[in-house]
């Protein structure tokens, strides 16, 4: 009888549920009211995933939005989504960039396709400007008129305040500010909404982008104390004044620590997007404690919340420099810093790359495109890094690159 029958429901929409008032009866005639169906011999309002909405729809017949969200059919997580579809502001759709999603062929970046990509990386720091240390939609626009295609952020976790990165003072960290000082138990919107905003301006320009996790920069100076009120991980930065520096990098991350939850924040933030890949932590391997295991088990991490989101599957790489670690299974690519292009033995068969030189003077935009020439030539890759050049110079060198190699 159509009083009993949930499946009903679907079929005749609202009213399908006879009922009067509170009672439910075999009357045809006296249905319950529109977004309401009949559980027994009670009347309930459609607002949960079999009955959702006016119609009382079941929307767990359907193949994606398979929950009921303000009374429509729509997804709160990944789950509620077909395979390979990411829960988009309430509805399900795919993820976004898949068909950038790299991988490696040697020490080639490849698309899905198998075809190579063409890697002209540029980085803004650190002449101020353009977003940094993330990068903003004018860093897009301008080095897109020079045809780059790689970009690079670094998340820290930083704070915004005297000491820290004052351009992204108007979004905040990744934390919670309180008083000047990271709350590690909240992670901060603001920051979190504009990193998405800025991944996909990138990618709506063709653009891959390197996602620093966990930087080690911001640690080695936290343990210096010669940067105060940068690293949200220094005892003196965070509310619960948890001194995170001591041990970063020296260890595996285990489940739930503060650490575990910050890499599956990133992840779970940038992770939705195709067109980005993983680095360990920036400068890890000036740590005088680094371990290998620290960033194996960051390896782990981002393909456990990948797996946990239904997120596709990135590229992780390491900046630790670590000979053994580049050789282990799942460490994708290697970055380096140097003043010179790296060695292609050191790479053991994975793409490889410089991202960060700082000589002084800075390097003229001719040494830098021979540098990038060579790396070319040699079957790895070099970053156009800023340092301390003009804007002028910045131009000019961008423009060789993008002229490419003889």
């Amino acid at each position: 009888a159509a009083t009993n029958s949930d499946s009903a429901l679907s079929d005749a929409g609202a009213g399908a549920d006879a009922c009067f008032g509170d009672s439910c009866s075999a009357d045809p005639c006296a249905a319950c009211a529109s977004g309401q169906w009949c559980s027994g011999q009670e009347c309930l309002d459609c607002d949960q995933a079999q009955h959702c909405g006016a119609q009382c729809v079941d929307c767990t017949a359907q193949e994606k939005d398979r929950a009921c969200v303000a009374g429509a059919c729509g997804c709160v997580t990944a789950d509620d989504c077909a395979a390979g579809e990411a829960c988009q502001q309430g509805h399900c759709a795919g993820w976004p960039f898949a068909d950038m999603l790299l991988g490696t062929n040697g020490g080639q970046f490849v698309l899905p396709n198998g075809d190579p990509v063409d890697f002209r990386g540029a980085i803004s720091c650190c002449g101020g400007g353009y977003g940094w240390p993330v990068f903003d939609e004018a860093w897009v626009d301008y080095v897109a008129s020079y045809a780059v295609t790689f970009l690079h952020v670094r998340l820290g976790p930083f704070l915004t305040g005297a000491g820290g990165e004052s351009e992204w003072a108007a979004y905040g960290g990744g934390y919670v500010d309180v008083g000047g000082k990271a709350d590690l138990t909240r992670f901060n919107d603001a920051f979190w909404n504009r990193v998405r905003e800025v991944l996909k301006y990138a990618g709506d320009h063709g653009m891959w982008v390197e996602v620093d996790i966990a930087d080690a920069w911001a640690v080695k100076h936290c343990r210096w104390g010669d940067v105060p009120g940068y690293s949200a991980w220094d005892s003196d930065n965070n509310v619960q004044h948890q001194d995170l520096c001591a041990a970063a990098g020296s260890r595996a991350i285990t489940a739930g620590e503060v650490y575990d939850l910050w890499v599956r924040k990133v992840v779970y933030e940038t992770g939705r997007y195709g067109n980005v890949i993983y680095q360990d932590g920036n400068e890890l391997g000036l740590l005088d404690n680094y371990d290998d295991q620290w960033s194996l088990s960051i390896r782990d991490i981002v393909h456990d919340e990948e797996a946990n989101n239904g997120y596709l599957h990135h590229l992780v790489g390491t900046n630790s420099e670590s000979d053994s670690l580049i050789q282990e299974s799942g460490i994708d690519y290697g970055e380096f810093h140097r003043e010179s292009p790296v060695d292609s033995s050191r790479c053991h068969g994975k793409p490889c790359g410089v991202n960060e030189y700082n000589p002084e003077p800075p390097f003229t935009p001719q040494q830098i495109h021979d540098a990038f020439c060579a790396a070319k030539s040699a079957g790895t890759y070099v970053w156009y890094w800023r340092h301390g050049q003009s804007a002028s110079q910045m131009d000019q060198t961008l423009s060789l690159i993008q002229q490419g190699c003889n």
